[in-house]
Protein backbone atom coordinates (compact mmCIF):
# COMPACT_ATOMS: atom_id res chain seq x y z
CA UNK A 1 0.00 0.00 0.00
CA UNK A 2 1.21 3.25 -0.92
CA UNK A 3 2.09 5.71 1.78
CA UNK A 4 -0.71 8.23 2.58
CA UNK A 5 -3.08 5.65 0.31
CA UNK A 6 -5.82 4.46 3.17
CA UNK A 7 -6.88 0.62 3.48
CA UNK A 8 -9.76 0.00 0.86
CA UNK A 9 -12.31 -2.92 1.89
CA UNK A 10 -14.51 -3.77 -1.15
CA UNK A 11 -17.85 -5.64 -0.57
CA UNK A 12 -19.92 -6.47 -3.79
CA UNK A 13 -23.58 -7.10 -2.58
CA UNK A 14 -25.71 -4.90 -0.58
CA UNK A 15 -28.00 -7.78 0.76
CA UNK A 16 -27.93 -9.03 4.13
CA UNK A 17 -24.30 -10.51 4.40
CA UNK A 18 -23.10 -7.64 3.10
CA UNK A 19 -24.55 -4.86 4.90
CA UNK A 20 -23.89 -6.83 8.16
CA UNK A 21 -20.13 -7.16 7.35
CA UNK A 22 -19.80 -3.45 6.80
CA UNK A 23 -21.70 -3.09 9.69
CA UNK A 24 -19.46 -4.95 11.80
CA UNK A 25 -16.43 -3.76 9.92
CA UNK A 26 -17.69 -0.12 10.85
CA UNK A 27 -17.65 -1.45 14.77
CA UNK A 28 -14.24 -3.40 15.04
CA UNK A 29 -11.94 -1.60 12.64
CA UNK A 30 -9.11 0.40 14.59
CA UNK A 31 -9.00 4.14 14.00
CA UNK A 32 -6.59 3.84 10.62
CA UNK A 33 -7.74 5.85 7.36
CA UNK A 34 -9.71 2.67 6.34
CA UNK A 35 -12.63 3.65 3.67
CA UNK A 36 -14.91 0.68 3.09
CA UNK A 37 -16.88 0.44 -0.26
CA UNK A 38 -20.42 -1.70 -0.43
CA UNK A 39 -21.15 -2.44 -3.89
CA UNK A 40 -24.97 -3.21 -4.63
CA UNK A 41 -26.37 -3.67 -8.47
CA UNK A 42 -29.59 -2.80 -7.79
CA UNK A 43 -31.27 0.20 -5.90
CA UNK A 44 -33.30 -1.94 -3.56
CA UNK A 45 -32.59 -0.05 -0.25
CA UNK A 46 -31.26 -2.51 2.83
CA UNK A 47 -31.19 -5.78 2.90
CA UNK A 48 -30.81 -6.14 -1.49
CA UNK A 49 -34.03 -7.18 -3.11
CA UNK A 50 -35.37 -10.06 -0.33
CA UNK A 51 -35.62 -6.96 2.03
CA UNK A 52 -36.77 -4.38 -0.53
CA UNK A 53 -39.96 -2.44 -1.13
CA UNK A 54 -41.40 -4.40 -3.22
CA UNK A 55 -41.41 -7.60 -0.60
CA UNK A 56 -43.03 -5.38 2.10
CA UNK A 57 -46.16 -7.69 1.43
CA UNK A 58 -44.37 -11.22 2.61
CA UNK A 59 -43.53 -11.93 6.00
CA UNK A 60 -40.08 -13.13 7.28
CA UNK A 61 -40.57 -16.98 7.60
CA UNK A 62 -38.67 -16.60 10.72
CA UNK A 63 -39.75 -14.64 14.33
CA UNK A 64 -38.03 -11.43 15.37
CA UNK A 65 -36.46 -12.74 18.49
CA UNK A 66 -34.56 -14.83 16.05
CA UNK A 67 -33.55 -12.27 13.11
CA UNK A 68 -31.19 -9.80 14.82
CA UNK A 69 -28.21 -8.85 13.32
CA UNK A 70 -26.41 -9.22 16.32
CA UNK A 71 -25.93 -12.60 17.96
CA UNK A 72 -24.85 -10.80 21.11
CA UNK A 73 -27.89 -9.21 21.55
CA UNK A 74 -31.09 -11.33 20.43
CA UNK A 75 -33.93 -8.34 20.95
CA UNK A 76 -32.03 -5.63 19.13
CA UNK A 77 -34.58 -6.43 16.14
CA UNK A 78 -37.42 -6.81 18.40
CA UNK A 79 -37.00 -3.23 19.83
CA UNK A 80 -36.75 -1.43 16.21
CA UNK A 81 -39.98 -3.27 15.40
CA UNK A 82 -41.91 -1.85 18.45
CA UNK A 83 -41.26 1.92 17.30
CA UNK A 84 -43.40 0.32 13.80
CA UNK A 85 -45.37 -2.35 15.57
CA UNK A 86 -45.84 -1.69 19.01
CA UNK A 87 -47.30 -4.79 19.65
CA UNK A 88 -44.19 -6.63 18.48
CA UNK A 89 -42.33 -9.32 20.47
CA UNK A 90 -39.93 -12.51 19.82
CA UNK A 91 -42.83 -14.74 18.17
CA UNK A 92 -44.04 -11.81 15.63
CA UNK A 93 -43.18 -12.69 12.24
CA UNK A 94 -42.24 -9.65 10.92
CA UNK A 95 -42.74 -7.91 7.08
CA UNK A 96 -39.71 -8.58 5.01
CA UNK A 97 -39.92 -5.12 3.90
CA UNK A 98 -39.49 -4.08 7.69
CA UNK A 99 -36.44 -6.26 8.37
CA UNK A 100 -34.29 -4.01 4.94
CA UNK A 101 -35.60 -0.90 7.13
CA UNK A 102 -33.34 -2.68 10.01
CA UNK A 103 -30.62 -3.14 8.37
CA UNK A 104 -30.83 0.19 6.64
CA UNK A 105 -30.91 1.73 10.16
CA UNK A 106 -27.97 -1.11 11.49
CA UNK A 107 -25.71 0.18 9.04
CA UNK A 108 -26.38 4.15 9.90
CA UNK A 109 -26.32 3.38 13.05
CA UNK A 110 -22.50 2.13 12.71
CA UNK A 111 -21.25 4.63 10.23
CA UNK A 112 -22.01 6.99 12.64
CA UNK A 113 -20.57 5.90 14.86
CA UNK A 114 -17.22 4.62 13.48
CA UNK A 115 -13.76 5.14 14.67
CA UNK A 116 -11.88 8.29 13.10
CA UNK A 117 -10.91 7.67 9.74
CA UNK A 118 -13.12 4.75 9.05
CA UNK A 119 -15.41 5.65 6.40
CA UNK A 120 -18.16 3.52 4.15
CA UNK A 121 -18.93 5.10 0.27
CA UNK A 122 -22.11 2.82 -0.89
CA UNK A 123 -21.79 2.88 -4.35
CA UNK A 124 -24.52 1.88 -6.84
CA UNK A 125 -23.47 -0.62 -10.24
CA UNK A 126 -22.42 -3.93 -11.55
CA UNK A 127 -18.94 -5.25 -10.39
CA UNK A 128 -17.60 -7.21 -13.68
CA UNK A 129 -14.36 -8.17 -13.14
CA UNK A 130 -11.47 -8.22 -10.53
CA UNK A 131 -7.30 -8.47 -11.41
CA UNK A 132 -4.31 -8.79 -9.22
CA UNK A 133 -1.76 -6.11 -10.05
CA UNK A 134 1.13 -8.30 -8.60
CA UNK A 135 0.89 -11.24 -5.93
CA UNK A 136 0.35 -9.30 -2.64
CA UNK A 137 -0.42 -5.84 -3.90
CA UNK A 138 -4.31 -4.73 -4.10
CA UNK A 139 -6.50 -6.29 -6.85
CA UNK A 140 -8.38 -4.00 -9.17
CA UNK A 141 -12.08 -4.27 -9.30
CA UNK A 142 -14.39 -3.13 -11.73
CA UNK A 143 -17.80 -1.81 -10.95
CA UNK A 144 -19.17 0.56 -14.36
CA UNK A 145 -16.93 2.90 -15.54
CA UNK A 146 -15.42 2.85 -12.34
CA UNK A 147 -11.35 1.25 -11.00
CA UNK A 148 -11.54 0.83 -7.47
CA UNK A 149 -7.65 -0.41 -5.94
CA UNK A 150 -9.04 -2.70 -3.26
CA UNK A 151 -6.61 -4.39 -0.65
CA UNK A 152 -9.55 -7.03 -0.19
CA UNK A 153 -12.35 -8.16 -1.90
CA UNK A 154 -15.37 -9.64 -0.39
CA UNK A 155 -18.33 -11.15 -2.41
CA UNK A 156 -21.39 -11.29 -0.72
CA UNK A 157 -23.73 -11.17 -3.93
CA UNK A 158 -25.68 -14.87 -2.60
CA UNK A 159 -25.77 -17.41 -5.23
CA UNK A 160 -25.18 -16.83 -8.78
CA UNK A 161 -27.41 -15.92 -11.34
CA UNK A 162 -28.10 -18.73 -13.92
CA UNK A 163 -28.85 -19.26 -17.32
CA UNK A 164 -32.08 -18.57 -18.70
CA UNK A 165 -33.85 -21.69 -18.31
CA UNK A 166 -34.09 -23.68 -21.23
CA UNK A 167 -37.81 -24.32 -20.57
CA UNK A 168 -38.42 -20.87 -21.40
CA UNK A 169 -36.14 -20.59 -24.28
CA UNK A 170 -39.98 -19.26 -26.27
CA UNK A 171 -40.69 -16.70 -23.80
CA UNK A 172 -38.30 -14.05 -24.29
CA UNK A 173 -39.56 -11.00 -22.36
CA UNK A 174 -43.11 -12.14 -22.29
CA UNK A 175 -45.01 -10.19 -19.71
CA UNK A 176 -46.42 -12.72 -18.06
CA UNK A 177 -43.83 -14.48 -17.29
CA UNK A 178 -42.05 -13.64 -13.95
CA UNK A 179 -38.79 -14.38 -12.90
CA UNK A 180 -38.43 -12.30 -10.13
CA UNK A 181 -41.48 -12.20 -7.67
CA UNK A 182 -39.47 -10.22 -4.74
CA UNK A 183 -38.24 -7.46 -7.07
CA UNK A 184 -41.85 -6.32 -9.18
CA UNK A 185 -45.35 -6.74 -8.87
CA UNK A 186 -46.59 -10.12 -9.78
CA UNK A 187 -50.77 -10.58 -10.98
CA UNK A 188 -53.04 -8.56 -12.47
CA UNK A 189 -56.54 -8.27 -11.30
CA UNK A 190 -57.46 -9.96 -15.03
CA UNK A 191 -55.46 -12.46 -13.79
CA UNK A 192 -57.37 -15.84 -13.43
CA UNK A 193 -54.98 -19.12 -13.45
CA UNK A 194 -51.61 -19.07 -12.29
CA UNK A 195 -48.33 -21.31 -12.21
CA UNK A 196 -45.67 -21.11 -9.73
CA UNK A 197 -42.42 -23.02 -10.42
CA UNK A 198 -41.68 -24.70 -6.98
CA UNK A 199 -42.79 -25.38 -3.83
CA UNK A 200 -40.73 -23.75 -1.20
CA UNK A 201 -41.36 -20.58 0.89
CA UNK A 202 -41.02 -18.57 -1.95
CA UNK A 203 -44.15 -19.92 -3.63
CA UNK A 204 -45.94 -19.62 0.02
CA UNK A 205 -45.08 -15.89 -0.19
CA UNK A 206 -46.53 -15.88 -3.40
CA UNK A 207 -49.59 -17.98 -3.03
CA UNK A 208 -50.29 -16.06 0.44
CA UNK A 209 -50.19 -12.63 -0.82
CA UNK A 210 -51.65 -13.05 -4.39
CA UNK A 211 -54.98 -15.11 -2.67
CA UNK A 212 -55.61 -12.38 -0.97
CA UNK A 213 -55.17 -9.35 -3.21
CA UNK A 214 -57.17 -11.75 -5.79
CA UNK A 215 -59.18 -14.26 -3.55
CA UNK A 216 -60.67 -15.78 -7.49
CA UNK A 217 -57.12 -17.01 -8.83
CA UNK A 218 -56.55 -20.28 -9.04
CA UNK A 219 -52.93 -21.64 -8.75
CA UNK A 220 -50.97 -24.77 -9.53
CA UNK A 221 -47.41 -25.40 -7.92
CA UNK A 222 -45.43 -27.80 -9.69
CA UNK A 223 -41.87 -28.88 -8.08
CA UNK A 224 -39.91 -31.76 -8.21
CA UNK A 225 -41.54 -33.59 -5.08
CA UNK A 226 -44.36 -31.47 -4.52
CA UNK A 227 -43.82 -30.95 -1.23
CA UNK A 228 -44.34 -28.12 1.13
CA UNK A 229 -42.36 -26.57 3.46
CA UNK A 230 -43.23 -27.55 7.23
CA UNK A 231 -45.09 -25.27 9.69
CA UNK A 232 -43.24 -22.87 12.49
CA UNK A 233 -44.33 -23.04 15.79
CA UNK A 234 -44.42 -21.74 19.14
CA UNK A 235 -41.55 -22.06 21.43
CA UNK A 236 -41.64 -24.53 23.42
CA UNK A 237 -40.38 -26.32 26.53
CA UNK A 238 -36.94 -28.28 25.53
CA UNK A 239 -36.77 -32.14 26.44
CA UNK A 240 -33.42 -32.68 25.11
CA UNK A 241 -31.35 -32.62 28.08
CA UNK A 242 -28.30 -29.16 27.43
CA UNK A 243 -25.90 -32.31 28.03
CA UNK A 244 -26.95 -34.25 25.50
CA UNK A 245 -23.49 -34.54 23.74
CA UNK A 246 -25.85 -35.08 20.25
CA UNK A 247 -22.88 -34.65 17.92
CA UNK A 248 -21.22 -38.15 19.48
CA UNK A 249 -23.97 -39.74 17.63
CA UNK A 250 -24.14 -38.27 14.33
CA UNK A 251 -20.70 -36.83 13.71
CA UNK A 252 -18.45 -39.29 11.77
CA UNK A 253 -21.69 -41.94 11.19
CA UNK A 254 -22.74 -43.44 7.19
CA UNK A 255 -25.44 -41.47 6.30
CA UNK A 256 -28.13 -44.21 6.66
CA UNK A 257 -26.73 -44.64 10.21
CA UNK A 258 -27.11 -41.24 10.78
CA UNK A 259 -31.13 -40.77 9.28
CA UNK A 260 -31.56 -43.81 11.33
CA UNK A 261 -30.78 -42.41 14.44
CA UNK A 262 -32.24 -38.66 13.96
CA UNK A 263 -35.55 -40.75 13.08
CA UNK A 264 -35.20 -42.37 16.73
CA UNK A 265 -34.66 -39.01 18.55
CA UNK A 266 -37.68 -37.30 17.41
CA UNK A 267 -39.87 -40.40 17.85
CA UNK A 268 -38.30 -40.17 20.99
CA UNK A 269 -39.12 -36.65 21.70
CA UNK A 270 -43.09 -36.93 20.03
CA UNK A 271 -43.32 -39.69 22.80
CA UNK A 272 -42.69 -37.57 25.16
CA UNK A 273 -45.21 -34.43 23.83
CA UNK A 274 -42.21 -32.33 22.27
CA UNK A 275 -41.74 -30.79 19.21
CA UNK A 276 -39.80 -32.09 16.13
CA UNK A 277 -38.53 -29.30 15.75
CA UNK A 278 -36.24 -28.94 19.01
CA UNK A 279 -34.69 -31.91 16.99
CA UNK A 280 -34.13 -30.30 13.59
CA UNK A 281 -32.62 -27.15 15.53
CA UNK A 282 -29.83 -29.03 17.89
CA UNK A 283 -28.84 -31.12 14.99
CA UNK A 284 -28.39 -27.37 12.94
CA UNK A 285 -25.84 -26.67 15.42
CA UNK A 286 -23.53 -29.03 14.41
CA UNK A 287 -24.50 -29.25 10.47
CA UNK A 288 -20.95 -28.10 9.79
CA UNK A 289 -19.30 -30.98 11.57
CA UNK A 290 -21.89 -33.59 10.25
CA UNK A 291 -21.25 -32.37 6.63
CA UNK A 292 -17.58 -31.84 6.59
CA UNK A 293 -17.38 -35.57 8.04
CA UNK A 294 -19.46 -37.09 5.69
CA UNK A 295 -17.94 -39.18 2.38
CA UNK A 296 -17.98 -37.62 -1.11
CA UNK A 297 -20.66 -40.61 -1.44
CA UNK A 298 -22.62 -39.64 1.36
CA UNK A 299 -23.08 -36.43 0.52
CA UNK A 300 -24.24 -37.14 -3.10
CA UNK A 301 -27.02 -39.35 -1.51
CA UNK A 302 -28.09 -36.47 1.11
CA UNK A 303 -28.00 -34.37 -1.73
CA UNK A 304 -30.21 -36.82 -3.76
CA UNK A 305 -32.50 -38.32 -1.52
CA UNK A 306 -32.12 -36.51 1.84
CA UNK A 307 -31.98 -32.94 1.02
CA UNK A 308 -35.81 -31.99 0.11
CA UNK A 309 -36.75 -33.82 3.57
CA UNK A 310 -34.11 -31.71 5.63
CA UNK A 311 -35.27 -28.88 3.56
CA UNK A 312 -38.75 -28.92 4.59
CA UNK A 313 -38.49 -29.26 7.99
CA UNK A 314 -35.80 -27.06 8.30
CA UNK A 315 -37.03 -23.93 6.49
CA UNK A 316 -40.58 -23.72 7.80
CA UNK A 317 -43.29 -21.46 6.67
CA UNK A 318 -45.03 -18.97 10.12
CA UNK A 319 -48.07 -19.96 11.34
CA UNK A 320 -50.17 -17.44 9.19
CA UNK A 321 -48.41 -18.48 6.22
CA UNK A 322 -49.03 -22.22 6.98
CA UNK A 323 -52.61 -21.70 7.60
CA UNK A 324 -53.71 -20.04 4.41
CA UNK A 325 -51.52 -22.66 2.29
CA UNK A 326 -54.26 -25.14 4.04
CA UNK A 327 -56.77 -22.80 2.96
CA UNK A 328 -56.09 -22.73 0.02
CA UNK A 329 -55.22 -26.40 -0.71
CA UNK A 330 -58.95 -27.33 1.21
CA UNK A 331 -60.38 -25.30 -0.69
CA UNK A 332 -59.06 -25.85 -4.50
CA UNK A 333 -57.64 -22.65 -5.35
CA UNK A 334 -53.82 -24.25 -4.76
CA UNK A 335 -53.06 -27.51 -6.46
CA UNK A 336 -49.90 -28.91 -5.70
CA UNK A 337 -48.43 -30.68 -8.96
CA UNK A 338 -45.14 -33.12 -8.09
CA UNK A 339 -43.25 -33.35 -11.92
CA UNK A 340 -40.90 -30.76 -14.25
CA UNK A 341 -41.96 -28.39 -16.43
CA UNK A 342 -40.78 -29.26 -19.72
CA UNK A 343 -41.31 -26.08 -22.11
CA UNK A 344 -43.41 -22.91 -22.06
CA UNK A 345 -44.87 -21.65 -24.57
CA UNK A 346 -46.46 -18.16 -25.64
CA UNK A 347 -50.14 -17.90 -26.13
CA UNK A 348 -51.08 -14.37 -27.00
CA UNK A 349 -51.34 -12.94 -23.35
CA UNK A 350 -51.16 -16.43 -22.19
CA UNK A 351 -48.54 -19.00 -21.84
CA UNK A 352 -48.89 -22.76 -22.38
CA UNK A 353 -47.22 -24.87 -20.09
CA UNK A 354 -46.03 -28.43 -20.77
CA UNK A 355 -45.08 -30.61 -17.70
CA UNK A 356 -44.23 -33.81 -17.04
CA UNK A 357 -45.83 -35.78 -13.95
CA UNK A 358 -43.38 -37.50 -11.84
CA UNK A 359 -42.86 -40.99 -12.55
CA UNK A 360 -44.69 -40.71 -15.82
CA UNK A 361 -43.48 -39.94 -19.58
CA UNK A 362 -46.46 -38.32 -21.10
CA UNK A 363 -46.88 -34.32 -20.94
CA UNK A 364 -49.40 -32.85 -19.47
CA UNK A 365 -50.95 -29.19 -20.58
CA UNK A 366 -51.84 -26.17 -18.75
CA UNK A 367 -52.81 -23.09 -19.71
CA UNK A 368 -52.59 -19.79 -17.51
CA UNK A 369 -52.34 -16.45 -17.23
CA UNK A 370 -48.67 -15.81 -15.29
CA UNK A 371 -46.30 -18.26 -14.82
CA UNK A 372 -43.66 -17.14 -11.66
CA UNK A 373 -40.39 -18.42 -11.22
CA UNK A 374 -40.16 -19.40 -7.10
CA UNK A 375 -37.52 -22.54 -7.83
CA UNK A 376 -34.99 -19.77 -6.75
CA UNK A 377 -31.25 -19.09 -7.80
CA UNK A 378 -28.90 -21.79 -10.04
CA UNK A 379 -26.62 -22.86 -7.48
CA UNK A 380 -24.03 -24.60 -10.40
CA UNK A 381 -21.37 -21.89 -11.16
CA UNK A 382 -20.54 -23.26 -14.32
CA UNK A 383 -23.89 -22.13 -15.98
CA UNK A 384 -24.16 -18.73 -14.15
CA UNK A 385 -24.52 -15.37 -16.88
CA UNK A 386 -22.78 -13.07 -14.72
CA UNK A 387 -19.73 -11.32 -15.89
CA UNK A 388 -17.86 -11.89 -12.85
CA UNK A 389 -18.52 -15.19 -11.61
CA UNK A 390 -17.29 -15.88 -15.18
CA UNK A 391 -14.62 -13.81 -15.48
CA UNK A 392 -13.46 -15.54 -11.82
CA UNK A 393 -14.22 -19.17 -12.79
CA UNK A 394 -12.30 -18.56 -16.28
CA UNK A 395 -9.56 -17.35 -14.41
CA UNK A 396 -9.66 -20.17 -11.78
CA UNK A 397 -9.57 -17.39 -8.85
CA UNK A 398 -13.22 -19.55 -7.54
CA UNK A 399 -13.37 -23.09 -8.20
CA UNK A 400 -16.48 -24.78 -7.57
CA UNK A 401 -17.81 -27.46 -5.81
CA UNK A 402 -18.18 -31.35 -7.91
CA UNK A 403 -22.09 -31.45 -6.00
CA UNK A 404 -23.02 -28.11 -7.64
CA UNK A 405 -23.80 -26.54 -3.99
CA UNK A 406 -21.32 -23.80 -4.17
CA UNK A 407 -17.40 -23.30 -4.27
CA UNK A 408 -14.44 -24.08 -1.98
CA UNK A 409 -13.37 -21.70 0.66
CA UNK A 410 -11.29 -21.73 3.29
CA UNK A 411 -10.78 -19.96 6.53
CA UNK A 412 -13.42 -17.04 6.75
CA UNK A 413 -14.53 -17.47 3.30
CA UNK A 414 -11.40 -17.26 1.94
CA UNK A 415 -11.39 -18.15 -1.88
CA UNK A 416 -9.40 -21.05 -3.07
CA UNK A 417 -8.12 -21.25 -6.64
CA UNK A 418 -7.90 -23.93 -9.06
CA UNK A 419 -3.92 -24.88 -7.79
CA UNK A 420 -5.94 -25.27 -3.75
CA UNK A 421 -4.40 -22.26 -2.75
CA UNK A 422 -6.53 -19.88 -0.66
CA UNK A 423 -6.41 -16.26 -1.15
CA UNK A 424 -5.59 -13.21 1.36
CA UNK A 425 -7.17 -10.75 -0.63
CA UNK A 426 -10.59 -12.74 -1.75
CA UNK A 427 -13.56 -13.92 0.44
CA UNK A 428 -16.71 -15.06 0.32
CA UNK A 429 -19.81 -14.45 2.57
CA UNK A 430 -23.48 -15.87 1.31
CA UNK A 431 -24.91 -19.20 0.50
CA UNK A 432 -22.48 -20.74 -1.34
CA UNK A 433 -20.62 -21.20 1.75
CA UNK A 434 -23.30 -24.37 1.81
CA UNK A 435 -20.18 -26.19 0.04
CA UNK A 436 -18.28 -25.92 3.60
CA UNK A 437 -20.72 -25.59 5.59
CA UNK A 438 -24.06 -27.32 3.94
CA UNK A 439 -26.21 -24.48 6.11
CA UNK A 440 -24.90 -20.93 4.84
CA UNK A 441 -28.71 -19.44 3.84
CA UNK A 442 -30.29 -17.96 7.16
CA UNK A 443 -29.40 -15.17 8.89
CA UNK A 444 -28.12 -17.27 11.83
CA UNK A 445 -25.37 -18.63 9.92
CA UNK A 446 -24.92 -16.25 8.02
CA UNK A 447 -24.56 -13.04 10.78
CA UNK A 448 -21.71 -15.92 12.58
CA UNK A 449 -19.72 -15.82 8.95
CA UNK A 450 -20.05 -12.27 8.84
CA UNK A 451 -19.21 -11.51 12.33
CA UNK A 452 -15.90 -13.47 12.31
CA UNK A 453 -14.77 -12.50 8.83
CA UNK A 454 -15.11 -8.82 9.84
CA UNK A 455 -12.94 -9.47 12.78
CA UNK A 456 -10.39 -11.27 10.98
CA UNK A 457 -10.16 -8.94 8.63
CA UNK A 458 -10.25 -5.93 11.17
CA UNK A 459 -7.19 -7.48 13.26
CA UNK A 460 -5.12 -7.66 10.25
CA UNK A 461 -1.89 -5.16 9.95
CA UNK A 462 -2.31 -2.44 7.35
CA UNK A 463 0.73 -3.21 5.81
CA UNK A 464 0.32 -5.14 2.86
CA UNK A 465 2.72 -7.78 3.54
CA UNK A 466 1.94 -7.72 7.51
CA UNK A 467 -1.84 -8.60 6.30
CA UNK A 468 -0.75 -11.03 3.59
CA UNK A 469 1.37 -13.01 6.76
CA UNK A 470 -0.95 -12.50 9.09
CA UNK A 471 -4.19 -13.67 6.56
CA UNK A 472 -2.09 -16.56 5.52
CA UNK A 473 -1.70 -17.81 9.33
CA UNK A 474 -5.19 -16.92 10.09
CA UNK A 475 -6.89 -20.00 11.88
CA UNK A 476 -5.26 -22.27 9.18
CA UNK A 477 -6.82 -25.13 11.24
CA UNK A 478 -10.46 -23.72 10.45
CA UNK A 479 -9.30 -23.48 6.59
CA UNK A 480 -8.18 -26.94 6.82
CA UNK A 481 -11.26 -28.46 8.22
CA UNK A 482 -13.50 -26.10 5.62
CA UNK A 483 -11.99 -28.13 2.59
CA UNK A 484 -14.22 -30.37 0.33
Amino acid sequence: MSPGRPRVIVIIGAGFSGTVLATHLLRLLPPVPTRIVLVERDATGGGGVAYGPHSAAYLLNVPAGRMSAFTDDSAHLVRFAQRHLPAADAETYLPRGLYGEYLSEVLGSARASAAAGVGLEQLRGEASSIYSVDAEGPVIVSVGTRQLLADQVVLACGDPAGASRSYAKDLGTHPAYILHPYQQPVFQPSDRAALLIGSGLTMADVAAVASTQYPALRIVAISRHGLLPRRQAAATTPLLPATLQLGTRLIGQPLRAMVHSVRQLIASVEEQGGDWREVIGRIREIIPQIWQRLSVADRRRFLRHVRIHWDVHRHRMPPATADRMQELLQSGLLTLRAGSVVQLCPDGERIVALWRPRGRYELQELWVDRVVECSGADQRLPRTAEPLWKQLLGDGVVTPDPNGIGIHTGAHGALIDAHGRASTRLFYLGPMLRAAHWEATAVGELRVHARELAAALASVDRHPRARTRALEHMDMSAATGQLT
